[in-house]
């Protein structure tokens, strides 16, 4: 197996530029993720270090060889699509197989190879079977398995869970992380779904338009947020944000009115940064931070809850454009339509620039 870098990586199609100097660093065994919505970049990205798509400057890297302008089929690496894309005509040992075949593996190194990989997938009984008779997940443990039989250094998944259902992603999920701990491979994982992310990976990147927002460990990126956009995407739901004003500083307490709360006033400790008296800023609050018990109380008016079972949430409006989402605690006796008064732990706030979206800390 084999660690992964890239250096100052860019991509433009045409005069329009897709990626813009991505650095990274991705350690031997190591299950990294790029999550951002649609159009970031991520499966561009992933097609680059592929060498599906020419890199326009920047250096790729793999297992300490630079690979930016080497075959595909060279480089490798194993890459597993949205589409299953498996032979309908032939069976699961076949389709596996397949590709070895066209190498001129030897049929014993062949066997031992589609074994294995039907072993660790538990696929041992359905080698004779057709696609057509097999399941969604069934496809796509195949598809898995046609990628561990090439036996490469990193393996690369571009959002292959998106044709299922919501039950079998689940599955899958835990399936594709039983499969990382076996094999203790390289793979880097494409996706737009920030559970997916956080459940399956090591290190997320965070992308948008074409940049990288924000490379660590799960945790991290979700306690700790560079900016408005990494808070808002990593956790679901999102955290709220609230337009709020210094109204004082004080050594590194920093006093922030909320705006349209009726002036509810929150004192935030800052290490590094003193906003000026007067400064528009975002305040950050994840629903599940909300706390009865906080003497710091936002008033605000329920208008829908959605319960789910293990959890409740209520949302309402705010001064922001989205609504603000509040987790209830268990036994919570707010209504819809009625006042509701959530507690806030100034201890757990984020605040950030409200020009900039950048954390202040």
């Amino acid at each position: 197996m084999a660690g992964l870098q890239l250096e100052k990586v860019k991509k433009s199609f045409g005069k329009v530029d897709v990626i813009h100097g991505v650095d990274l660093k991705i350690e031997n065994g190591e299950f990294v993720v790029f999550v951002g919505p649609s159009g970031c970049g991520k499966s561009t990205l992933l097609r680059l270090i592929a060498g599906l798509e020419d890199t326009t400057s920047g250096i790729i890297n793999i297992g300490g060889n630079d690979v930016t302008h080497v075959e595909p089929s060279d480089r490798g690496i194993a890459m597993v699509f949205q589409s299953y894309a498996l032979y309908p005509h032939m069976s699961v040992y076949e389709n596996m197989a397949f590709g070895l075949k066209m190498n001129g593996h030897p049929q014993t190194e062949i066997d031992r190879r589609v074994k294995k990989a039907a072993d660790i997938l538990e696929l041992g009984e359905l080698l004779d079977r057709k696609p057509k008779a097999m399941s969604g997940g069934q496809r796509q443990r195949v598809a898995i398995g046609r990628s561990i039989v090439r036996e490469p250094e990193v393996f690369l998944f571009d959002e292959p869970l998106s044709n299922l259902d919501a039950e079998l992603r689940v599955q899958m999920r835990l399936e594709i992380a039983k499969l990382h701990k076996e094999l203790g491979a390289t793979m880097v994982y494409v996706t737009h779904d920030q559970v997916e992310a956080m459940t399956l990976a090591d290190k997320i990147v965070v992308l948008r338009a074409g940049l990288v927002e924000q490379f660590g460990a799960p945790m991290d990126l979700y306690h700790d947020p560079d900016n408005v956009f990494v808070g808002g995407f990593i956790g679901s739901p999102g955290m709220n944000f609230l337009d709020g004003t210094v109204v004082s500083t004080k050594g590194k307490t920093t006093t922030v009115s909320l705006d349209g709360f009726g002036g509810t006033k929150v004192a935030i400790t800052l290490k590094e940064t003193a906003p000026a008296k007067g400064s528009k800023v975002l305040v950050g609050v994840r629903p599940e931070h909300f706390s009865e018990n906080s003497k710091t109380k936002l008033k605000t008016v329920i208008e829908v809850i959605e319960n789910l079972g293990g959890v409740s949430y209520g949302y309402s409006n705010s001064s922001s454009e989205t609504p603000l989402t509040i987790q209830l605690e268990e036994g919570h006796k707010a209504k819809t339509g009625s006042a509701y008064s959530a507690g806030i732990d100034a201890s757990r706030i984020y605040l950030f620039d409200a020009k900039t979206e950048q954390r202040l800390r």
